[in-house]
């Protein structure tokens, strides 16, 4: 890298440039950078623009079973209307090649385009400021964010309070303009949303934080009697636990009487003294393990996730007098049958034995498309080559597709073959190519000749 130099021409080494000049080339780099995202911003107006909502044609709205189903979860992008409230809707297939050309998944991509539009056609003076490179483009989608489904009235009055101070706007400051706009305009409105999110209960287990020592967190939301009921529980839990020789803390004996209360019979002989009864609780994992962690020299595995845990972490589960553990045969994803894979004649099966969808699952881990992060035990199983043109149901011929992108390879030009186990050459019917494998995904547009 250089940078170039104020008093002389041709450039300088940035290990030899002073601070005052590294701070204005990282200025300049910034400002770059906010001229390429207000391209991309401009760019995707015009990609949505130029793929309008085909009249009549209701896929993008209401997901349809296909003949492709195999039964697994339905993974349609989750489309809200009132989020294009106001703004030209697009065709369903048109966010996945602006997705892929940007570098992020269909989801994010679909985003980003609808976020575009309601800053062309709802936010007009916000938009202004961000062609003209006063407001950064996140900053912007951000306030788009904050007005979608709202009515028009109140968007307005969002766009005249927001836009001169944009490019500092926080959330805080946004979600006061928005209470204010809502409370002034749909008072009546405003307190039916208060009391809806007030009886927004829920229990989520957020999987997302779960790490390699096996713990992970959980939100509660709900009537606060039954909170208090399930609080007391814990403590009596607790209390037991303690009394029978715990040395743990008491949030940590409070976590435990979580997966106590899971086995009420457990739960209830414990808070009385009473001998447990045998465990009915299972925990099913699948651990991908090395050479030389079978020879004990390897602390870690690896889960069908991709994550990576502590082998004392499973030591620690099985040991457990809570759960019974289920030895079952070993998966091994680097065999193939012994069977030749050829094209069929019409007497293989189309749905594919249990265990082969297991392994495809396991080898794969996720949705094959382009930057997709879908877990592969909610996707559908496709046929690589179409079974009713002859591709086998093996697992050679098999790869898991989320339910979008299953349709987008059937029904909207995109294709892909692969290169080796869990490695795919997609193409896309502008002329993309991507390698997906289960590192990520690798963009060889430029590699190809797509002329």
């Amino acid at each position: 890298m250089s940078i170039t130099h104020p008093d002389r021409p041709g450039d300088l080494p940035v290990e030899d440039a002073t601070p005052r000049q590294m701070l204005a080339a990282v200025r300049d780099a910034r400002g770059r950078a906010n001229d390429a995202e207000v391209d991309l911003l401009r760019l995707a107006v015009a990609w949505a623009h130029a793929h309008p909502e085909t009249p009549g044609d209701e896929t993008w709205h209401a997901p349809r079973a296909t003949a492709y189903d195999d039964g697994s979860p339905s993974d349609e992008l989750p489309v809200e209307d009132h989020e294009w409230f106001g703004i030209p809707t697009i065709r369903w297939d048109a966010p996945a090649a602006f997705a892929a050309a940007n570098g992020m998944s269909t989801t994010a991509g679909r985003a980003f385009l609808r976020d575009a539009l309601v800053l062309a056609h709802r936010l007009p003076r916000t938009h202004a400021r961000v062609l003209a490179g006063q407001v950064p483009v996140w900053r912007a989608r951000r306030v788009a964010q904050a007005v979608l489904g709202k009515p028009q009235d109140v968007t307005t009055y969002v766009d005249q309070e927001v836009a001169p101070v944009a490019e500092q706007a926080g959330t805080v400051t946004l979600d006061h303009i928005v209470d204010r706009a809502m409370t002034l305009l749909y008072p009546e409105q405003r307190e039916l949303d208060q009391l809806e999110a007030l009886d927004a209960r829920h229990a989520t287990l957020h999987e997302e934080s779960l790490n390699h020592t096996g713990v992970g967190d959980m939100t509660l939301r709900a009537d606060w009697a039954d909170l208090k009921d399930y609080d007391r529980a814990l403590s009596l839990i607790a209390a037991a636990l303690k009394r029978d020789g715990s040395t743990d803390s008491l949030d940590v004996r409070r976590s435990i009487a979580i997966g106590i209360l899971a086995d009420p019979a457990r739960a209830l002989a414990l808070i009385n003294g009473e001998e447990p009864p045998a465990p009915t609780k299972e925990v099913v994992a699948y651990v991908h393990l090395t050479d030389q962690g079978l020879d004990g020299c390897d602390p870690t595995a690896v889960d069908e996730a991709g994550r990576t845990w502590l082998e004392e972490t499973f030591r620690s589960w099985c040991a457990r007098t809570d759960r019974f553990v289920t030895v079952r045969p070993v998966i091994d994803l680097n065999t193939h049958p012994d069977t030749p894979c050829e094209r069929h004649d019409g007497t293989t099966t189309y749905a594919p034995s249990p265990t082969t969808a297991e392994k495809v699952r396991l080898r794969d881990r996720t949705c094959v498309f382009p930057h997709c992060a879908r877990r592969a035990r909610g996707c559908d199983l496709d046929h690589v080559v179409a079974h009713a043109a002859g591709g086998p149901t093996c697992e050679c011929n098999l790869a898991p597709l989320c339910r979008h992108h299953h349709r987008l390879k059937t029904h909207a030009g995109w294709s892909y073959r692969p290169l080796a186990p869990g490695i795919h050459l997609w193409r896309e019917p502008h002329g993309q190519v991507f390698v997906t494998s289960r590192t990520g995904t690798l963009d060889l547009t430029d590699t190809f000749d797509t002329g």
